[in-house]
């Protein structure tokens, strides 16, 4: 059963946990069996479901027992209730049981212990509280950032408390990813919101970070981006477009932004590689494949070399961080292919620094000079809070580069970006400075930010 969806006041939560499970004798004989260890599955206030190599009978008696903390183990006895087949791990069955007899001290510690793992009403909390991140960490409060600061609340959690808060959000493929990988990327539905999360270890614990997402693909326009985004984007029928910023910037929504603009304004085939893909895009009047990392492609690189031989209108490529998956998409660009990227960088300066430093030193000449030719335009966007409080805007620097700047580019010279930028003004261009200038004047932003920017 889904927790997030279950109207029922037992909730059952994921506990992926290691319990011990003892055989308890015939009534007429003391005593239990040898303790087996094994996995749980999930937990309620009336039950548990764990993993066995073994067959039960129904309705036959176990004794459970399974920490609260690292150091704090309660024991019950259960009663077998359900018997299923498990063919995909080394384990053959899940086993359903009922709690049949457990003190009044263990049960009262039991639905403490629940309460305490259960994930859900603290997402709920943050999303009324109008919270944009989340971070789980070990020994300490919940940490969160509202309007862009940091606070902790509550009570300090301890390492098995995080660990079975996180594990609540993983399905059986994720969770087998996260023990092999040491880490996983995900986007995780509450409700109606939608979290993008990453759940890793840090000195030997389990700890999280969730970021609040839209619920919806909202147009350039709701999200406050500049016009000329929309219309340059579904002019260029060919090339290569660079989507910069720094980590939690915002370019991953202004990147769905712009391919449900283009999926909506005329039939195109559209294929996305994206880690993990946030939004699913619905509506479109063409073709539209979204391919998720580790999921549906083992990398970038292999995902853009199969979507090219499907003759795709637009390609998007969720982040270029490599030489290989930097040089397929200057490949797809030349090929008449509209490439859409995401770069970490601070400035389009720094964008194109970053795209030269994926390459060694012989060949650099060369990539410039197909760069130059394919190249479109660089997005790079800050975002920051709203005076009202209702969000975040962006502010967003924009480059489109004219025949002049090809040729400088080519030499590898762009040390006077910022006077290519003004000088296109009337086309549409603006440098990060004019953009956060006219959220201040607007009202939209502090002048704090401003005063910050400078």
């Amino acid at each position: 059963m889904n927790p997030c969806i279950s109207q029922r006041k037992d909730v059952r939560l994921k506990f992926m946990n290691i319990i011990q499970y003892e055989k308890i004798k015939r009534q007429d004989v003391y005593g239990y069996g040898t303790p087996t260890a094994t996995t749980a599955v999930d937990i309620s206030a009336r039950g548990i479901g764990f993993y066995a190599n073994e067959e039960f009978e129904l309705n036959s008696n176990l004794r459970i027992s399974c920490n609260l903390t690292s150091t704090e183990i309660i024991s019950f006895q259960v009663r077998v209730v359900r018997m299923e087949l498990f063919t995909k791990g080394v384990m053959k069955f899940i086993v359903g049981s009922e709690i049949k007899e457990i003190t009044d001290e263990g049960r009262a510690k039991l639905e403490a212990f629940l309460a305490r793992i259960n994930i859900f009403p603290i997402l709920e909390s943050c999303i009324l509280e109008n919270v944009s991140d989340m971070h789980f960490l070990a020994g300490s409060p919940l940490i969160i950032k509202k309007k862009g600061e940091l606070m902790r609340v509550g009570e300090e959690l301890d390492g098995y408390t995080v660990r079975s808060l996180l594990l609540n959000t993983l399905d059986d493929d994720r969770h087998e990813k996260l023990m092999k990988e040491k880490d996983v990327n995900f986007v995780f539905h509450y409700h109606d919101k939608r979290f993008r999360a990453n759940i890793h270890f840090q000195q030997g614990n389990l700890e999280g970070f969730f970021r609040v997402s839209p619920s919806a693909v909202e147009s350039p326009d709701v999200l406050g981006l500049p016009s000329v985004l929309g219309d340059f984007v579904s002019k260029a029928k060919k090339g290569l477009v660079l989507i910069a910023g720094n980590t939690g910037s915002g370019k991953t929504t202004t990147l769905s932004s712009l391919i449900g603009h283009l999926s909506k304004e005329k039939p195109r085939v559209i294929f996305t590689i994206e880690d993990p893909i946030e939004y699913i895009h619905e509506g479109s009047k063409g073709i539209i494949k979204q391919r998720e990392l580790g999921r549906d492609t083992v990398s970038y690189a292999s995902a853009i070399k199969n979507a090219m031989k499907q003759s795709p209108d637009v390609l998007v490529i969720g982040e270029i961080h490599d030489q290989e998956t930097m040089a397929l998409a200057l490949t797809a660009a030349e090929a008449g292919i509209l490439v859409l990227a995401t770069l970490n960088a601070s400035s389009t300066s720094h964008a194109l620094d970053r795209v030269f430093s994926f390459f060694p030193p012989d060949t650099q000449k060369h990539v410039l000079n197909r760069l130059s030719l394919v190249l479109k335009g660089v997005i790079v966007q800050e975002i920051f809070p709203k005076i009202s409080g209702d969000g975040f805007i962006p502010a967003v620097e924009v480059f489109l580069p004219d025949q002049s700047f090809r040729e400088t580019l080519a030499e590898g010279e762009w040390k006077h970006i910022a006077e290519f930028i003004a000088a296109g003004k009337g086309q549409g261009m603006r440098c990060m400075k004019d953009a956060v200038q006219e959220l201040v004047d607007d009202g939209v932003i502090d002048q704090a930010y401003l005063n910050e920017y400078i």
